[in-house]
């Protein structure tokens, strides 16, 4: 039979054309006579080996191999030495084991292209990952980092393979206890220090075992400190929010402290914010932030009238690994530590005890910060706006402030006014405050009748706008009509509850009210200005308009007879 014949009559297997081309590249014969084919094929002349040959892309050919085998032709020369001593079964034989023989090439093939195209997958998703990733052998040698890790260490990633780490950054890695013990660790802080490189990481190291369980590499996967900070911040919400946009209010007392606070954001000088509680003094310093160069970075806020004596300290400068102070054996960053780049926000900085106001001002000075417990000092780049509800300089006579860190402080310093010396804000701010509760619940917004207005105008407000929040969102909760003609009284005044007090003689004696108090100052302030509005409202520290709201809401006439007036002496 001839070989072309032959050819013909094999079995057709799944998946695959066989075709027979001639020596010289033409096309004798196929299995698959509907499978159009090129007439000829332009054979290397290598191709005379014994080698099989893979072709994936020959131009101008019509081969109909893409769509049976991903495009690729396999090629296998047949060598007939002695063609007159092989029989039609020899060459059948023959024919079908080349066939067998290509499939599973073709077949090997494909699972490596399968292999390397996975390969090439996790190495571009370890390529993209944003933590740095580095794999070292028992002695230390490179034996694969990552982009990341490549240019936190700045190495060449090629270069690099083989290399014993300590070569090539003058610094190791201490791994041989992980390959001692056969345990690794998560997150330890570490400070790479070399000539060429200052890098502060977070690293994890994971043994990786061979069949036998015995360790033969140790995989480091590491990120900058900067980051693990600006991600801890965002997590513990440690975000400057506000902008100054979001002051609400026209009074002048407000527009001045506002005019100053948008001054000191584009500087970089220390700021000191004085207040009552609920002034604002958080939102005057993120807005100062958010406004300044340091926006991009960190905001860190904290209270020291929140923190235990015993952690202020540890909460605002860290602590050293191993370290008494702390549980944590790889140690932790201060605030300081984490606000670097950034700014720093000290609130009620009055409440600070003593020997932490003298480490503050070291900080302050030498612009680096040592953690509790260690020896090395850490640069810090931060930018202090500290805030007090007490007066800071009576506090320095008084010998319960530093007077040097007072000045260091007291750089540029603004005054937020109280809520009473706010009284053209108050029905501005109570009408806005209506309008965000009343839409959180989905319902219109609530009519505020004279009487009220007047309520809210003549109230002390010694919680200020905290306390003028409280009151509108428990309005919105609890009144159901579109209309509030009359707050309740408890709503708007906070009586003193306590138990009486015996006097001198042994008798009780009935404590006055903060209503009744309020009174006797109005008149008080009143006859001493002889009835003199302005005069009487600058005494009190309230607008004309919050004086007018008291007396009216007191049944204090505005000019009473002489002989009505009362005698204080």
């Amino acid at each position: 039979m001839e070989l072309a014949a032959l050819f013909v009559s094999l079995q057709p297997i799944a998946g695959l054309v066989l075709a027979l081309y001639s020596e010289e590249g033409h096309l004798l014969a196929s299995t698959s006579p509907d499978t159009e084919l090129a007439e000829h094929v332009p054979f290397e002349a290598s191709a005379k080996s014994t080698d099989i040959y893979f072709y994936s892309n020959l131009q101008g050919q019509k081969l109909a191999w893409k769509h049976i085998r991903s495009g690729l032709l396999a090629c296998a020369p047949f060598f007939l030495v002695q063609a007159s001593q092989i029989d039609d079964g020899t060459l059948a034989s023959l024919c079908q084991c080349g066939s067998s023989f290509i499939v599973r090439h073709l077949e090997l093939l494909e699972k490596t292209r399968t292999l390397k195209q996975v390969i090439r997958e996790q190495e571009a998703i370890i390529d993209h990952i944003s933590d740095g990733l580095l794999v070292m052998d028992r002695l230390g040698a490179v034996r694969y980092l990552n982009t990341t890790a490549a240019r936190l260490l700045k190495l060449d990633a090629v270069r690099a393979i083989g290399v014993p780490l300590k070569e090539l950054l003058d610094y190791s890695l201490n791994i041989e206890p992980v390959f001692r013990s056969g345990k690794g660790y998560i997150d330890r802080e570490l400070q790479i220090d070399s000539p060429n490189l200052h890098l502060h990481i977070l690293d994890t190291a994971i043994p990786i075992r061979d069949d036998e369980g015995n360790v033969v590499s140790v995989v480091n996967t590491f990120r900058e400190m900067s980051r693990v900070r600006e991600l801890s911040q965002r997590m513990a919400g440690d975000l400057a929010r506000y902008h100054f946009t979001d002051v609400l209010g026209q009074n002048r007392h407000l527009r001045n402290a506002l005019a100053a606070a948008q001054r000191a954001a584009q500087a970089d000088s220390n700021v000191l914010l004085y207040g009552e509680s609920g002034t604002g003094k958080e939102i005057f310093a993120q807005a100062i932030h958010n406004d300044g160069r340091r926006s991009n970075g960190p905001f860190v806020a904290i209270n020291s009238a929140a923190l235990p004596r015993d952690q202020i300290e540890s909460e605002l400068f860290g602590y050293a690994a191993g370290s008494a102070a702390g549980g944590e054996l790889s140690g932790r960053p201060g605030r300081f530590e984490q606000a670097s780049g950034g700014t720093i926000f000290l609130d009620e900085i009055s409440e600070m005890p003593l020997d932490v106001q003298g480490k503050l001002l070291r900080v302050l000075q030498e612009r680096q910060v040592t953690r509790i417990g260690g020896t090395r000092s850490i640069p810090v780049d931060v930018r202090v706006v500290a805030a007090s509800s007490r007066n800071l300089s009576d506090m320095v006579l008084q010998h319960r402030f530093r007077e040097d860190l007072y000045y260091r402080l007291n750089v540029l310093c603004i005054d937020l006014p109280p809520l009473r010396k706010r009284g053209d804000d108050i029905v501005k701010l109570a009408e806005e405050f209506i309008r965000r509760y009343c839409t959180a619940l989905h319902r219109s917004p609530i009519r505020l009748g004279s009487k009220a207005i007047d309520q809210l105008l003549a109230c002390d407000w010694r919680g200020n706008i905290r306390q003028l929040q409280n009151v509108i969102e428990r309005m919105v909760n609890l009144v159901d009509s579109d209309q509030l003609d009359e707050f309740p009284e408890e709503w708007l005044e906070d009586k003193v509850h306590r138990d009486p007090l015996p006097d001198e003689g042994g008798s009780w004696t009935r404590v006055m009210t903060l209503n009744e108090y309020e009174r006797l100052g109005v008149r008080l302030a009143l006859e001493a200005t002889d009835y003199n509005i302005s005069q009487a409202s600058e005494v009190l520290g309230i607008t004309r308009p919050t004086l007018y709201a008291k007396m009216k809401r007191h049944g204090i006439e505005v000019s009473p007879k002489l002989s009505e007036r009362p005698n204080f002496g």
